[in-house]
């Protein structure tokens, strides 16, 4: 049969668990690599690259080998082996963080989605139709009620009854059809948010070259996610490196309003808004917010497209493994420039962490505040930081003065000890609807 390529060097776990998941169906088919990609008119060094875990195979592959290795064994794929290989596939892929694999991700997500929209649609038309029949067989029984016992004799009471029956289950039914009509639009409205952002993923990889090329540091061969840039419009740079200044982290720090509790934060595109729940008292992020333009006293409407976790509350626990972030998308276009800002690792203790948002207790009281803040450490998935917090600053972005880096978002704060956690930058490659550029 041949040797399989060993492992690539440097994969993540996920990488690896999906290549060798995929070995281990390969292995069931008894023949080499070379045949198979003549067999599936594949490119034969590419179907070894997706066995080594040295290249990203798109779900269409996996799909393709897991049918053909049941097709040997004169079986069909179950479906839990079928969902083994996409949560394997799908992890992977998130694992990979480029852009090439967030395409490859919303359009497997875009592909479930369908579905659900299609499974929805065809249960709507179902209780659409069946609706109808029971309101024609009510009306014909109303006919008959109304035409007066006398003809009817006896079977009047059993029509009256068969009446009441046919009412209930009208109303039954209607109640139904409105559930699976707003589950047909939210389903609908999933569809249209993945293939936007495919359409911008699309855009991004095309221009990706272009955004890295423009930011310091791009080409120190750095590894891992270092150096990753969350688009904006404008770039921010000097000749020796990132210019922070109070200025341009205001730029990037934006004010919500979120059911009478005021918080913060970054702004990551004119439509984008990326903040924390643990900002808001509530236990479950709402659907709704509103975005402040407090220089010109706007107010702009936005809703959650995202949430991370979906579900979990938002206290600022240090034992939690994510912090709670979620994405608001906004209703118009943001109309000051937004700048493209590069997201930095864990910073040392003793590093300065600069903020500038709005600090009160609400709206009306709300005014712009910068302080420095002081890396102490890292709790689990947290940062633990202590300087001049004032009530107001949840949800704010804070950066490193030192390298102009983002390095998390303020997740939790005591105004009496002037402690805090931040919700560390990495966390935000973990939100699928975010656009990134990694060198």
């Amino acid at each position: 049969m041949g040797e399989l390529l060993p492992f690539g060097d440097g994969l993540s776990p996920e990488t690896r668990a999906l290549a060798q998941a995929l070995r281990e169906l390969f292995a069931g088919l008894g023949i080499s690599e070379r045949r198979y990609a003549a067999r599936r008119s594949y490119d034969s060094s590419t179907v070894s690259r997706y066995l080594s875990g040295q290249r990203m195979p798109p779900w269409e592959f996996v799909l393709n080998l897991l049918h053909d290795v049941a097709e040997e064994r004169g079986s069909v794929p179950t479906a839990e082996t079928t969902e083994m290989l996409r949560a394997r596939h799908t992890a992977a892929l998130k694992a990979g963080k480029s852009p090439t694999h967030k395409v490859q991700l919303l359009e497997q997500q875009l592909a479930v989605a369908d579905q659900q929209a299609r499974k929805v649609a065809a249960r709507e038309r179902w209780l659409e139709d069946t609706l109808r029949d029971r309101e024609h067989r009510i009306r014909d029984l109303q006919m008959q009620l109304q035409a007066g016992p006398g003809p009817l004799g006896p079977e009047a009471g059993s029509l009256g009854d068969g009446h009441g029956e046919l009412r209930a289950e009208i109303e039954q039914l209607k109640q139904e059809l409105a559930r699976a009509r707003e589950l047909h639009r939210q389903a609908e409205e999933r569809c249209e948010e993945l293939e936007r952002q495919l359409a911008e993923a699309d855009r991004g990889e095309d221009e990706g070259a272009k955004l890295v090329g423009a930011v310091p540091g791009a080409e120190d061969g750095a590894t891992g996610w270092r150096g990753t840039v969350i688009h904006g419009d404008v770039h921010v740079t000097t000749a020796g490196g990132w210019n922070v200044d109070e200025e341009l982290v205001a730029s990037a720090t934006v004010s919500i309003l979120t059911q009478g509790v005021l918080s913060n934060g970054l702004l990551v595109d004119h439509t984008t808004v990326v903040t924390s729940w643990a900002s808001l008292s509530s236990v479950v992020m709402p659907a709704g917010a509103e975005v402040l333009d407090l220089r010109h006293g706007t107010r702009v409407p936005a809703r959650v497209v995202e949430r991370l976790p979906p579900e979990m509350g938002p206290v600022a626990d240090s034992s939690r493994p994510y912090p709670g972030l979620a994405v608001l998308r906004l209703s118009r276009p943001w109309t000051a420039p937004t700048p493209a800002l590069r997201l930095g690792r864990q910073p040392l203790p003793g590093s300065q962490l600069l903020v500038n948002a709005s600090g009160g207790r609400d709206a009306e009281t709300a005014g712009p505040y910068s302080c420095l803040l002081e890396v102490k450490g890292r709790t689990g998935s947290w940062l633990r930081v202590e300087g001049e917090l004032v009530r107001g600053l949840w949800g704010a972005p804070a950066f490193n003065v030192a390298t102009g880096e983002l390095v998390g978002m303020v997740s939790s704060l005591n105004m009496t000890t002037q402690k805090g956690l931040l919700a560390p930058a990495e966390a935000l490659l973990d939100l699928t609807t975010l656009n990134f550029t990694t060198p």
